[in-house]
C-alpha cells in the first residue's frame, strides 16, 4: 500500500481534469467499500444514484488490496461509503487523499454497539439502522432534491429490520451456542443471546492448529450441538473437518462480506435465521 499511495495521487490530479465516460450522468457518483456497504448504498439510493463496489462482490473483503486505478476513479465520485472498524485496511488511508468534493461516510461511527477489534458491526440489526441513516444523510446533504426519496426507503427498511428482528427474538434463540469457523458474528450474538465458539479468530486469517480443532469438537460432542458453521464465501474445508470428526453437519451461516448470488440483506439474514433454529 505504501507504494500505490503516491501513485493514487498522480492519477488524481490527471483524471481531476477530465471525465470519464461512466461518469456523464445527472445522478450522483457513489463508491461503496465492500459488499455490505454497497447493498446499504443500492438500498438507500435506489435509482437515484450510480453505484461501484471497490471489493468485487463475491470476493473475501479482509485481505483485498484495491489498484490505483481503483482509488483513482474514487477522486471522481461524489460519495464514498466505507465500514470501519479495522474492516477496510485501505480506507481511511485513501479517504484523507480524497478531494473536499467527495462526501466520506464511515459507516462503523456512531453505533450504537462496539467491540474493539471486531469489524462485523453490520450483523447488528441495531447496527445496520444506523448505517442505513448515516449513508441516507450523505446522499441527501449531496442531492438535496432527492433528499425526500432517499429517506423513504430508509424508513421503509429500517421496517423491514424491524420485522425480521422480531423473528429472530421470537425463534429461540436466547441462551444458546453456536459452533463457527469464522469468529464474525459476536454482533449477532449479542443482541440475541446467543454465544459462539469459533475454530479460527475474527479475521479468519489462518487455520486453526491441531488443538484447536480439537478442543471445538470436544465442546461440539460435549454440548450436543448438531452443527457448525461456516461462511460460504471462505469455503467449507475447516468445517467439513470438524463435523466429520464430531458426527455433524457444517451448515452455511453468512456474514454479509459478499454474496455470489448479489442477495439483499434482509433476504441473507433471514436465510441465517432459518440455519440457526437447525442448530437446536
Amino acid at each position: 500500500m505504501k507504494k500505490i499511495l503516491p501513485v493514487i495521487m498522480i492519477l488524481m490530479l490527471i483524471l481531476s481534469s477530465c471525465k470519464g465516460a461512466e461518469y456523464n450522468s445527472d445522478k450522483i457518483q457513489v463508491y461503496a467499500s465492500f459488499y455490505a456497504m454497497n447493498d446499504f448504498v443500492r438500498t438507500v439510493g435506489g435509482d437515484d444514484i450510480v453505484y461501484h463496489s471497490i471489493v468485487p462482490l463475491d470476493t473475501e473483503p479482509h485481505d483485498f488490496e484495491p489498484t490505483a486505478a481503483d482509488m483513482a476513479k474514487l477522486s471522481e465520485s461524489d460519495v464514498f461509503v466505507y465500514n470501519g472498524a479495522g474492516m477496510e485496511s485501505w480506507a481511511e488511508k485513501v479517504a484523507d487523499t480524497l478531494p473536499d468534493t467527495v462526501s466520506v461516510v464511515c459507516a462503523s461511527s456512531n453505533l450504537p454497539e462496539y467491540l474493539d477489534g471486531d469489524p462485523h458491526v453490520w450483523l447488528s440489526f441495531k447496527n445496520v439502522k444506523v448505517q442505513l441513516q448515516s449513508i441516507c444523510d450523505a446522499f441527501s446533504e449531496v442531492d438535496a432534491s432527492n433528499a425526500v426519496k432517499y429517506q423513504e426507503r430508509t424508513n421503509a427498511y429500517i421496517s423491514e429490520l424491524d420485522e425480521l428482528e422480531n423473528e429472530y427474538k421470537n425463534a429461540g434463540l436466547s441462551g444458546r451456542k453456536i459452533f463457527v469457523t469464522h469468529g464474525a458474528y459476536e454482533y449477532l450474538c449479542n443482541e440475541f443471546g446467543m454465544e459462539q465458539a469459533a475454530l479460527e479468530g475474527i479475521s479468519g486469517e489462518s487455520d486453526p492448529s491441531p488443538a484447536q480443532m480439537a478442543s471445538v469438537v470436544d465442546q461440539i460432542r460435549a454440548d450436543g450441538a448438531k452443527c457448525i458453521f461456516y461462511d460460504p464465501l471462505e469455503g467449507d474445508k475447516i468445517a467439513k473437518a470438524a463435523a466429520q470428526e464430531a458426527g455433524i453437519e457444517a451448515l452455511p451461516l453468512y456474514t454479509f462480506e459478499g454474496d455470489g448470488e448479489h442477495r439483499d440483506y434482509i433476504t441473507v439474514m433471514r436465510e441465517n435465521l432459518e440455519q440457526l433454529k437447525k442448530a437446536f
